[in-house]
């Protein structure tokens, strides 16, 4: 299996593991339609050990996840988030009852081979800029559909060259 297959792969059984049990979100923004049901990306990653963030934040259940990860080691926190007008977002972190506002930017770009641009601020993970794709739509209601989207991705990123 390759580096990034494996590092998506990772982020789908999480993601695939916490989706479930949670009210559906109400209603969206323009700025929130762009941010949810999306992997986010820091940055491609530069090699096997380069350690890269992402994010997620499930459009089916107010449920996120911040992941950071090689392929031989990683680490996540999940979170549930109510998303507040079309820039903020308030990220509940269950395992320590953390609560933080967050101000994000999700919008269209042309960065680097990306298609989306996530600017964000506030938040106590992750990176402050991430990148995303068309096609890194993410469906989080049937666990084989997002693995299966989730390794394309990888997949897809295997297919780009490294950053310098």
């Amino acid at each position: 299996m390759h580096r990034a297959s494996k590092m998506m792969m990772g982020t789908a059984i999480a993601l695939a593991a916490a989706a479930g049990g949670y009210q559906l979100l109400s209603s969206r923004g323009s700025d929130a339609k762009t941010l949810v049901g999306r992997a986010w990306i820091e940055r491609i990653p530069r090699n096997d050990t380069d350690h890269v963030q992402l994010v997620a934040l499930l459009a089916d259940e107010p449920l996120g996840i911040f992941q950071r990860q090689s392929n031989y080691e990683g680490s996540y926190a999940l979170f549930r988030y109510e998303l507040r007008g079309d820039r903020k977002a308030q990220l509940l972190f269950p395992q320590d009852k953390s609560k933080h506002e967050v101000a994000f930017d999700a919008r269209p770009c042309d960065v680097e081979g990306f298609d989306y641009c996530l600017d964000l601020s506030g938040a106590p993970r992750g990176a402050a800029k991430y990148y995303s794709r068309k096609g890194w739509e993410i469906d989080a209601s049937d666990a084989p559909a997002l693995e299966s989207a989730l390794r394309a991705i990888g997949e897809e990123l295997l297919a780009s060259p490294p950053e310098p």
